[in-house]
């Protein structure tokens, strides 16, 4: 049941002077009926000091307890999977299949987090011991701390209240503040709640979830300065990101801020494959198209090497389908906004429909690019700019001038691969995933995935936020020297009683030491 109020310590917390706003449904843009209060700062500081209370002893649950919990979430979810998708479905106006298979999504990543506690290695234990002239080293990972979790407005489950980053941080140990977004507030809560019966069910401390409401930026840079947190994930804007990043680094203590704040994803489609490969146009289409654009994946930016770009241009826009709602109506507006003023710098839009939110396609030279590089900034929506030139040393310029991007794809025949090796290896540099086949549109959830790029596309280029080893965010390594037996933690002493492969004297195994 939706109350609109903020939960601290497994209970409702009432504000003395609260403001309060609502969501919208995004199919009609009218106001919902529920009412959520905006948390105050002084909410916010109590749930910080609350998780920071708790961290000690959420720290050191086994990794068994841990599993525990976070499959008592996913029954919980699964259990209210038709209040909450209820409440996605009026506040973000996705169809009923998208509905299904985020939700679907998040129970799987829980899953994965599940295994991955089970199996043990994400420890990361390494231990040099027995060797003559060093002393005896053994090292794995640990949380970090107490944990604030933006949920986003474009995936209201799968990378908001029991997303990945919050699955990813309770799996290591660390305690979450979520704060959720203003669009989705309703389902947010519902989440929350789940995340509290599970909780409660597992007979762990209510401090280690706490779920604030907040429209206003006052909420969220409170809990980012607030000396008990340690870490932050954050998946939106790069206004947005900057700024609350900014104050995680100007800290008295500065704290790791990691942040995914979008990406145009370049599309490189080489001469030979544009010419040989007639299904191209249509596959990017779809990718424009899906989830109304909404996607950070989303091929922002087609790289067409080519002398026909026109023809290209007409066959993309012919599969181009609908108009359809967006998450809210400020993002529609500023969708509306960003097309118009790319049309006033000289871009060329084609387009089926002149309805709000349908499909555009852009196009422009890549010489002209290069004398405007803030075109290639983010147009959140079902937009891709197409860049053309006959000249691949034009395109590798371009390339070079590019911002860090989550992904690019290469669409290329083996002579294109062949032929451009170095004009790939200029991409490579500028992301953090580089496809070579289909569109960038979908994150598979696993160990071997990387969600993340060089900035502004991340904060820290070195780490994802999707997949298992997205965990590694939130675990520091604390090295033990010459330590007694007694006083090693389970995942180090010599006869291994968890049973996990650790890294013996550079061999891993799970043998006994």
């Amino acid at each position: 049941m939706i109350r609109g109020k903020n939960l601290v310590n497994g209970k409702e917390v009432d504000c003395l002077k609260p403001t309060t706003y609502k969501t919208f449904n995004a199919k009609d843009k009218t106001a919902l009926s529920n009412i959520y209060e905006n948390a105050s700062i002084e909410i916010a500081k109590e749930a910080c000091e609350l998780a920071d209370h708790v961290f000690d002893k959420y720290s050191n649950t086994s990794a068994a307890t841990r599993a525990t919990f976070l499959a008592q979430i996913k029954i919980e979810l699964e259990q209210d999977k038709e209040l909450i998708l209820k409440q996605y479905q009026l506040e973000s106006g996705y169809p009923n299949g998208r509905a299904e298979g985020e939700f679907s999504r998040t129970l799987a990543q829980i899953q994965c987090f599940v295994d991955l506690l089970n199996e043990g290695s994400y420890i990361n234990a390494i231990m040099d011991v027995g060797i003559e002239g060093t002393p005896d080293l053994r090292k794995m990972s640990y949380p970090i701390g107490s944990i604030v979790v933006f949920g986003a407005s474009n995936f209201p489950l799968a990378f908001s209240t029991a997303g990945g980053d919050t699955i990813s941080a309770l799996a290591a140990g660390c305690p979450v503040i979520l704060k959720g977004h203003p669009y989705h507030a309703g389902t947010s809560e519902l989440v929350a709640r789940s995340i509290i019966h599970a909780l409660d069910k597992c007979n762990l401390p209510q401090g280690i979830f706490s779920h604030l409401h907040g429209e206003k930026i006052e909420v969220g840079s409170t809990l980012v300065d607030h000396p008990k947190v340690k870490g932050v994930g954050f998946t939106g804007s790069f206004k947005a990101g900057k700024a609350l990043y900014d104050i995680a680094q100007k800290r008295k203590q500065p704290i790791p801020f990691f942040a995914e704040m979008g990406s145009v994803n370049p599309v490189l489609i080489l001469p030979e494959r544009l010419i040989s490969d007639s299904e191209i146009p249509a596959q990017i289409s779809n990718s424009i198209q899906l989830g109304t654009g909404q996607f950070c994946t989303n091929p922002g930016l087609i790289l067409v090497c080519g002398t026909e770009p026109d023809s290209f241009v007409d066959q993309l826009v012919q599969n181009f389908g609908e108009a359809n709602n967006m998450v809210h109506p400020k993002i529609s507006d500023n969708y509306q906004k960003q097309i118009q003023e790319l049309e006033s710098k000289g871009v060329l839009l084609h387009r089926k429909s002149l309805e709000d939110n349908s499909p555009v396609a852009g196009l422009i030279s890549a010489e002209s690019v290069l004398e405007k590089p803030e075109l290639l900034e983010e147009v959140f929506g079902p937009f891709s700019l197409v860049v053309h030139s006959a000249s691949t040393a034009v395109i590798s310029q371009l390339i070079k001038k590019l911002p860090g991007q989550l992904t690019a794809t290469v669409l290329g025949s083996k002579m294109d691969l062949e032929n451009n090796k170095m004009l790939i290896g200029n991409l490579q540099q500028k992301v953090g995933r580089i496809l070579f086949d289909g569109v960038p549109t979908g994150v598979a959830v696993c160990a071997s995935m990387n969600h993340g790029g060089p900035f502004p596309a991340s904060t820290d280029t070195r780490f994802t936020s999707v997949g298992t080893s997205s965990i590694e965010r939130w675990l520091r390594p604390i090295c033990f020297q010459d330590c007694p037996a007694d006083f090693l933690p389970e995942a180090l002493k010599d006869d291994n009683p968890l049973q996990i492969s650790r890294t013996l004297n550079n061999k891993i195994t799970k043998a006994v030491v």
